[in-house]
């Protein structure tokens, strides 16, 4: 299957050192995690009428940009320039804590890794160390001059889905990822650049940032990590718990943290050209393979005797070319490709199915009953324009326009209140998506 690439780092030595460190009082973070979660996942009937998770976000993201409209934000910021907002999401505790946070770090299905620097060291200053980190426990670190990353935290805690719907302003096509990182006093992953869209959330702790939009965009060749060879600051920030810093593609900045905290990155996927023609065209062969004759083969029965033996003939190329001309494609084929490459599950993502699965009967009896019907966190999913089809973790299905609203409904809040009123033509959809894990009942 066609991938994008993710963001990635390279990998050195293990860090030796100890020392113990501390945040967040226990147990603060699981209930911010409920507010953040009732204030954006509300019921989808009430006696005043019917509410959508989409009109809660509404409500909340001119707060988000500062007092600033959606529609402003993206004229005057959106890839041209940074914006700071100082209280984007007003005292905001996290989603998680210190603990849960390693624990995310020890699952085989999280991208984590361990940043450690030697400010004193000039040669060997960084450490890169890749998880899952069975045993990692914060006394086994330094106390100060770490960061412990987490990727992709959206499909392993709940909350992140619930993060992550604050920025609905933006289409879900261009959603990466929300990444959180712990640091201890000191910790920073250096100087760097990213080339997609990135807002940086201050959760609890402070974290000074310094930004830089012109200079040099060398990578330093002899760190483990890609940070830049040279960094002179332009401007400088101070966030503080709920403030924001949003920076559009190619904008360095350097991040340390001024005693232990949270950062959380909320990442927007811009893929490169070179990546969306190298997929589109495996996209392409993937089409073209049922149509392919596979005992056809290349033939020259008019072969003449060449007088050039090392060059390519006219003769071949013009039948290669021949060939090649029955490629084509049209929009419609456009949107499918993009709609399957964008909610394709990244290559360490997995999908628990039920143990053990009930039958198809016993499914159907669950929808017309109490409960409710999920998405599996690390379900991604969007429509085409005209509602015919849906594309779920890199499938497209073709559905009627009332399933269409109904997974329109489903994306958007990821979890409906049952009974569910499913067609029979739509049930053997739903119990597939059952089965492979994509959807929970509970």
């Amino acid at each position: 299957m066609f991938l994008l690439a993710t963001k990635t780092m390279g990998i050195r030595s293990r860090a030796e050192a100890r020392s113990k460190i501390s945040l967040s009082s226990p147990g603060s973070a699981s209930a911010s995690t409920q507010i953040l979660m009732a204030r954006l996942y509300p019921k989808w009937r009430q006696k005043g009428g019917e509410i959508t998770a989409r009109s809660a976000m509404l409500a909340q993201v001119t707060t988000i940009l500062g007092g600033m409209t959606p529609a402003n934000f993206l004229r005057t910021h959106w890839q041209k320039r940074p914006l700071l907002v100082k209280q984007a999401l007003p005292e905001f505790r996290g989603i998680i804590d210190e603990r849960e946070l390693f624990a995310l770090a020890r699952r085989p299905d999280a991208i984590s890794r361990l940043v450690v620097e030697h400010p004193r060291t000039k040669r060997g200053r960084w450490e890169l160390h890749e998880g899952p980190f069975e045993d990692l426990a914060p006394s086994d670190l330094p106390a100060d001059h770490w960061s412990l990353l987490v990727q992709g935290v959206e499909g392993l805690h709940p909350g992140g889905w619930a993060l992550l719907q604050e920025f609905a302003f933006i289409p879900a096509a261009r959603v990466d990822d929300l990444m959180i990182s712990y640091a201890a006093d000191g910790g920073s992953v250096g100087p760097h650049e990213d080339l997609y869209d990135v807002f940086l959330l201050q959760g609890p702790g402070r974290r000074r940032w310094q930004i830089s939009t012109h200079g040099d965009h060398a990578f330093d060749p002899t760190a483990p990590i890609k940070i830049l060879k040279k960094f002179k600051a332009e401007k400088e920030y101070l966030l503080e718990p709920g403030d924001m810093l949003y920076l559009p593609p190619g904008v360095a900045h350097l991040g340390i943290a001024e005693g232990p905290g949270f950062t959380y990155s909320i990442g927007f996927v811009a893929p490169s050209h070179e990546s969306l023609l190298q997929n589109f065209l495996a996209y392409l062969g993937q089409r073209l393979e049922p149509t392919i004759d596979p005992h056809a083969m290349y033939e020259d029965p008019h072969l003449k005797q060449t007088s050039h033996p090392l060059a390519l003939g006219h003769q071949m190329i013009s039948t290669v070319e021949r060939l090649l001309t029955r490629i084509h494609w049209n929009r419609a084929q456009v949107e499918e490709f993009l709609g399957r490459l964008l909610t394709g599950p990244k290559p360490h993502v997995q999908f628990a199915r039920p143990q053990p699965p009930i039958s198809r009967s016993t499914f159907a009896q669950r929808l017309r009953g109490d409960g409710s019907l999920g998405l599996a966190l690390p379900t991604r999913g969007l429509l085409d324009a005209r509602g015919r089809h849906v594309f779920l973790n890199g499938e497209m299905h073709s559905v009627a326009a009332k399933t269409a609203r109904l997974f329109t409904e489903l994306l958007s809040a990821r979890s409906m209140s049952l009974p569910l009123s499913v067609s029979a033509a739509d049930l053997p959809l739903f119990y597939d998506l059952y089965y492979a894990g994509f959807i929970t009942l509970s």
